[in-house]
């Protein structure tokens, strides 16, 4: 199942979220349900992306969520809500060589903290996460996610064609094994990880 962390329901048999509002510098704004101007895109029963009906709330993250104060994407806007905290970094960071604060984007589809942050003039997407040494690799003597990993994060942000297209390249590669997925996928921390259920899913379907 992927749980949601704000209502604790299953996203994608769930019917609504209960965060109705993001507030800027004290100011409530109203997120409208499914269908009435709160998505990107918004034809079938339900949510595309974070599994709604049409007439719930979305849940924070989804891909598909505007913005309720200048309706954009809500994750990629650069609307700073009450909600994503205070500007101000710790000095750590200044060692990580990021140029200046980062830009709260909200949560990316696996619940976790996304952030727009600048390095050495360019501007990158980061997502902050708890990560075991298991899923990390290092290629060309840069440390990144493992090939399943990856798969696994992306697997909410990609429709089910393409994830299907991820799976069967990965295997086909040989980046790693059906049997490494369902050992990966059986660990304790990815029984809430909505990018796990998705490629459960997949798995299932070959």
């Amino acid at each position: 199942m992927a749980i949601c962390s704000f209502c604790r329901s299953e996203m994608l048999s769930g019917r609504s979220c209960t965060v109705d509002a993001l507030h800027y510098d004290g100011r409530r704004f109203v997120l409208p349900p499914v269908g009435r101007g709160s998505s990107l895109v918004a034809t079938e029963a339900r949510c595309g992306d974070c599994g709604v009906v049409r007439g719930g709330l979305h849940h924070p993250g989804c891909d598909l969520q505007r913005c309720p104060r200048c309706r954009g994407q809500l994750l990629s806007c650069s609307c700073r809500f009450d909600e994503y905290g205070a500007d101000d970094l710790d000095d750590e960071d200044d060692d990580e060589g990021w140029d200046g604060p980062g830009v709260p984007l909200g949560v990316d589809g696996n619940g976790l903290p996304v952030e727009l942050r600048t390095i050495g003039g360019a501007e990158v997407v980061v997502h902050y996460g708890d990560l075991p040494e298991s899923d990390i690799t290092e290629v060309h003597g840069i440390r990144c996610t493992t090939a399943l990993r990856t798969v696994i994060d992306l697997a909410p942000e990609v429709d089910p064609d393409a994830l299907r297209d991820m799976l069967a390249d990965s295997l086909g590669r040989g980046l790693f094994t059906v049997d490494e997925a369902w050992e990966r996928l059986r660990s304790p921390d990815m029984s809430a990880t909505r990018g796990a259920e998705l490629l459960r899913r997949a798995l299932l379907e070959r």
